[in-house]
């Protein structure tokens, strides 16, 4: 099968050609094949159980898997309430604060208004003056006997 019209015709041609004083090249040596020996078996009806000591290592991993969870839930409801306990002291604390200054205010406030100098001032800016002598009322001879022989009842109180 040879083509002689160009010289492509001489790549495309199959046969080997021998040279002068050149042999072919040796052919490599074909690697017997690993021996494979078929082994009669029950297939696909053979038991699929798994080994007693894998099944004890998944439940001992699953129980320390389900222990690790448990622990890391016990721990951040733990910081949870911990956080809100700080936070209600530190509000409550706060407002103890606040509520001191408040009272420390109002007794200043109390002792300023009701300063009798203060008062006396303030009744002067109105033109008003003390009163030199006092006055006493005695309605004693209005009250009624069966009034005076109840001990310390009031005529208008049960009456």
């Amino acid at each position: 099968m040879g083509y002689h019209t160009s010289n492509a015709a001489y790549a495309y041609d199959m046969r080997p050609q021998t040279h002068a004083g050149y042999a072919p090249a040796p052919t490599p040596a074909e690697n017997a094949r690993p021996r494979l020996d078929v082994v009669a078996g029950a297939g696909r009806e053979a038991s699929q159980d798994v080994s007693p000591q894998f099944t004890h290592c998944v439940k001992v991993f699953a129980v320390l898997a389900v222990l690790f969870v448990a622990l890391g839930l016990f721990r951040v409801t733990l910081a949870g309430l911990t956080t809100s306990t700080l936070n209600s002291a530190a509000t409550l604390s706060n407002e103890l604060t606040e509520e001191q200054e408040q009272s420390s205010d109002l007794e200043v406030m109390r002792a300023v208004y009701g300063s009798s100098t203060r008062i006396r001032d303030l009744a002067e800016g109105y033109g008003m003056v003390a009163a030199e002598s006092g006055v006493t009322l005695d309605f004693t001879e209005y009250t009624d006997s069966s009034v005076s022989a109840d001990a310390g009842a009031s005529p208008a109180l049960g009456e």
